[in-house]
């Protein structure tokens, strides 16, 4: 039997459990196209650096003939004054270089090389296996050679003129020889009174060459530029 009297205690409701909160994370973009070629460039550069160093440790392909000793102008080159030294060359200087010590055997130095130097085409004149030349100097009026366009490591013939009895003679003493240098003092080729001329002739034709330019008036008609 219900007591109406006693009161009916109040029904408790108990509120919804909360759902535990999910993290969100943001989706990561992937890389643009400028990213990933900027990401294969610096690759490609690791690279590079990396086969550079590692044949630096190589040193150089090639090697090139060079003076082992003083050499002067005219004098003859044989094997014991150059030897072949590795180096690197840009392409303008290795077209001018030589890459064979026999090549230049019985050259003829054209200037004053140091022991060390780089022997280049502009150096030397090849004599092609023939016999060796020997060094003079002799004195020659600007007009008759050729007015200063002599350069070094010119061919020209020397012809001498001569008067005996009134009568001119006119002969080639010499055939081919190399200028290795001229001046006139302090002047250059060309300029006023006569210019000393440095040849470099066969052996045999040192006594008449001489005879020239001592007793008679020397020309010089140019025949052949050396141009290696």
């Amino acid at each position: 039997m219900i007591d109406l009297d006693t009161p009916t205690p109040p029904l408790t409701v108990s509120p919804p459990a909360r759902a535990s909160a999910r993290p969100l994370h943001r989706r990561r973009a992937l890389p643009g196209g400028r990213a990933v070629a900027g990401g294969l460039l610096v690759a490609v550069a690791g690279v590079g650096v990396f086969a550079a160093y590692e044949s630096a440790d190589d040193g150089p392909t090639s090697a090139y003939v060079v003076v082992t000793a003083d050499v002067d102008a005219g004098d003859t080159l044989s094997g014991d004054d150059l030897a072949l030294v590795a180096l690197d060359l840009p392409g303008a200087q290795r077209r001018l270089s030589f890459t064979d010590v026999g090549v230049l055997s019985r050259a003829t130095a054209l200037g004053p090389l140091e022991a060390g130097q780089l022997v280049q085409s502009s150096d030397v004149a090849r004599s092609h296996g023939g016999p060796g030349l020997a060094s003079i100097s002799i004195p020659v009026e600007p007009a008759r050679a050729l007015n200063g366009e002599l350069l070094r490591g010119d061919r020209v013939d020397v012809i001498v003129t001569t008067t005996a009895g009134g009568t001119p003679e006119t002969e080639t003493v010499s055939m081919a020889a190399l200028v290795v240098d001229a001046s006139s003092g302090d002047a250059a080729l060309g300029g006023s009174g006569e210019v000393t001329v440095e040849l470099a002739v066969p052996p045999e034709d040192l006594e008449a060459v001489a005879q020239a330019g001592a007793a008679g008036t020397v020309t010089l008609a140019r025949t052949t530029a050396v141009r290696q």
